[in-house]
This record gives C-alpha cells, sequence and structure tokens, in this order.
C-alpha cells in the first residue's frame, strides 16, 4: 500500500545514511486497470468513441510491465477541475495548470490567471500548489476557429509533505521524530504557432528531503495542442523528462510518460475528454471525464480513471467534484477515493484578471461591422453579423454607439 511503502522507503533512507549508502524498497506504480445531430457531429462523434477504444485497447493489456520511479507524486493530479474529471486534462489546459499539465495550452491562455489548492491526500500526507499563466503578446486580428496567434509564460510549485513520521531503528527502537517532502518548481513557455496550433516547454527543478538525506532532479516537458474545430481539441504531452533522483548513491527515473488526449464539446452545457498515459516504465492508463452546467455558473464533474483501481478497488477509479464561478473567479471541490486507503479531498480556486484577448477581438469585429452596416443602411442579416450579435448580445447596453448626424437621439 502506498502509505506503508511510503513510509518504509523512508525508513530505509534513514537506517542506511549512516553507512554512506542507501538501501531502498522498491516502489512501484499503485497498479492499472487493465438523434437528431448533423453528419459533421456524427463524425466527430464517432472519432471521440474511436479515440476512446484505442486508448483503453492499449492500456487494458498493459501488465506485463511494472517500473521502480523517483518522484511518483508528480503523477498526482493538481487541481480540484482536473482531478473530478479523471485527470483528463490534457487537451483543457489553456487556464492556470498549462505550468504543470500542458505548457502549449499558455499560446492559448486569454488572462492572466493564478490557481492554487490545498489536498488533505492520506493520513497525515499534504499536497500544497501554486500556478500563474501571463499572456504575453497576441495579435488582434486573425482568422481561423481558434485564438489569435500569442504566447504566454507560467510557473508552479507543488509540495507533498508528510509530516512528522515517528523513527524507528532496525530493532524497532523509536530514535525520534522526522519529517519528509516532496517538491517540483517549474517555469514554462507556450507559443501558439497559428490560430490552430501551439507548443510549448517547461523546465522543472525537482527536490526531495527525508531526514538529512536529500535529492535534486532536473527535467523537462513538452507539449503540443491543435484546435480541430470549436468544439474539438487534441493535445498531446512528453513529460518528466530528465536526470534521476538520487538519494546518497542511488537513484530512481523519473516519471517519464506520454500523455495524448482530445477534449469534445458536443453543446454548450456539455464538455467531455479523454486521455491516455504511456509511461516508459509502469503500465498504461486511460482517463475520462465529464463536465455538465446546469446554470453558467455551476460546473458538475465526475471521471474515471484506470490507474488506480487493481490494488484499490473499482471504486478508487472514480472521481466527481463541483466548480462555482462567479465574476470570473472559480471555486472548486473534488472527491476522490482511495479504497482502504481513505478518501481524498481537493480544494482549489482559479482567479483571473483582465478581459480575454479573444472577447476583446470579437467586441472590435462586432462593433466594426455593427457601424459598417448602419452607415450604409445595408441588411444585417450575414451570417458573421449575426454570430457576433448572438456572442455580445449581452453586453449590448455598454457598447459605444457608432457616430451619427441625427440630432434627434434616435439610434
Amino acid at each position: 500500500m502506498l502509505i506503508l511503502a511510503f513510509t518504509d522507503f523512508i525508513l530505509g533512507v534513514i537506517h542506511d545514511s549512516d553507512a554512506n549508502s542507501l538501501g531502498i524498497l522498491n516502489l512501484t506504480k499503485i497498479g492499472y486497470f487493465n438523434t437528431g445531430i448533423g453528419q459533421e457531429q456524427s463524425l466527430v462523434l464517432y472519432s471521440i468513441s474511436a479515440l476512446i477504444l484505442l486508448i483503453f485497447a492499449l492500456c487494458a493489456p498493459s501488465y506485463a510491465s511494472s517500473g521502480t520511479e523517483g518522484a511518483s507524486f508528480l503523477d498526482i493530479p493538481v487541481g480540484a477541475g482536473p482531478a473530478a474529471m479523471g485527470a483528463a486534462y490534457s487537451a483543457l489546459a489553456d487556464d492556470a495548470y498549462a505550468a504543470t499539465l500542458n505548457p502549449s495550452g499558455l499560446g492559448f491562455l486569454g488572462s492572466t490567471q493564478f490557481a492554487a489548492q490545498h489536498l488533505s491526500y492520506l493520513e497525515s500526507i499534504d499536497y500544497e500548489y501554486l500556478s500563474f499563466g501571463v499572456p504575453l503578446s497576441r495579435r488582434e486580428t486573425c482568422t481561423g476557429v481558434g485564438t489569435c496567434p500569442g504566447s504566454g509564460i507560467g510557473g508552479s510549485v507543488q509540495y507533498l509533505g508528510s509530516g512528522d513520521i515517528t523513527g524507528t531503528d532496525q530493532n524497532g527502537n523509536p530514535t525520534g521524530n522526522f519529517s519528509s517532502y516532496y517538491s517540483a518548481s517549474n517555469l514554462s513557455y507556450g507559443r501558439s504557432l497559428t490560430d490552430r496550433f501551439s507548443a510549448g516547454i517547461t523546465g522543472k527543478w525537482i527536490n526531495a528531503k527525508i531526514g538529512d538525506a536529500s535529492a535534486n532532479a532536473f527535467a523537462a516537458d513538452l507539449g503540443s495542442m491543435y484546435i480541430a474545430t470549436d468544439k474539438l481539441t487534441f493535445a498531446g504531452v512528453l513529460s518528466n523528462m530528465g536526470s534521476n533522483l538520487r538519494f546518497l548513491n542511488q537513484g530512481d527515473p523519473l516519471p517519464l510518460a506520454f500523455h495524448v488526449g482530445a477534449a469534445y464539446r458536443p453543446a454548450p452545457p456539455w464538455l467531455i475528454s479523454v486521455e491516455g498515459v504511456f509511461p516508459e516504465t509502469g503500465l498504461a492508463s486511460a482517463h475520462v471525464g465529464l463536465e455538465w452546467h446546469p446554470i453558467p455558473m455551476i460546473a458538475l464533474r465526475t471521471g474515471y480513471r484506470t490507474d488506480t483501481v487493481t490494488q484499490l478497488g473499482a471504486l478508487a477509479g472514480f472521481s466527481t467534484g463541483i466548480g462555482i464561478k462567479a465574476f470570473g473567479q472559480e471555486f472548486s471541490y473534488a472527491w476522490v477515493p482511495m479504497g482502504d486507503l481513505g478518501n481524498t479531498n481537493y480544494l482549489s480556486l482559479i482567479i483571473r484578471f483582465g478581459t480575454p484577448p479573444e472577447e476583446k477581438r470579437n467586441l472590435i469585429q462586432y462593433q466594426t461591422i455593427k457601424s459598417h452596416k448602419m452607415v450604409e443602411g445595408g441588411d444585417a442579416t450575414q451570417p458573421d453579423y449575426q454570430q457576433l450579435m448572438n456572442l455580445l448580445n449581452q453586453d449590448e447596453p455598454v457598447l459605444a454607439q457608432p457616430a451619427t448626424t441625427n440630432k434627434s437621439g434616435d439610434n
């Protein structure tokens, strides 16, 4: 079990540190279990279904290998929203979580954002998280279904702390309390090369300390994101490429893995996401998430992932949560059971500043089209005009009216 393995590993480090050698308990991962729509929408649904089946087919038989890894805490989801959706988030990470989950999402970042999380993980273990994303230069006008090409930077800090642990010697006699932690500090850059495709890179420093023993490692993530349509997005991330995490004279590789994912929004209230994770060592896994907005300010989420099922039971793959949005900010909660180990409860917050450049661009285009139609007295029934009218109708009372020579005040 995770807690016992974590504690035995720590005690092994303490016992052997005096001899300048390290007898490490081999840690492995917890285990993996192995209508009324148009033709275009049908093709998209078939494509998503095929991708889901492909991911599950590739992951289901993956029982053959199991590897030893250091810094396995990097596999724990960050953020209540991503956790509630089964950690199927690489195709959705164009927000404050991009620096950790997919740096290419920073190329589509719409506003400055900050995220914070607190997680009471298991027993006395706490998991804290902070991140930010800041958009940089971006063109005001462009064509296509995505965001205007631009760039962004981001960063994050992850901290997993054990609290106080009672130490014992090899005979089981108490030797006093000690503490341990794992942390990762990330710095990311992402750029949208077109209005549909973006790429990004993350550099990270991983630090761990167990009693008097410490270890460091350096790694990088590479990410990409492709907006196929206004409803469908694909993503790929290669995470944790780097050096071994080495305590004293023995080290373990980082959890190197390739993530491939997709997100589809069949209708405004619904969002479906799917992701396959293929590690270098260990077992492949499939993640699926669903989000529903009964009203715009409420998001109900659920998900399922196969990488915690084999040893912890079927319920351990399930997750659920809720998000509450108000004034552009979001508070989220997620419940993620871990079988006999107990339940984990995520609390997270996303804070956004400023108006997304995309909204500003639409407003400029709307006002330009509106002025043009009113001055020329033409027909305002063209599709582009109607689309922008519907998009920004709620802002109509505050839109600046075009200049006119009518002194009576009638528009």
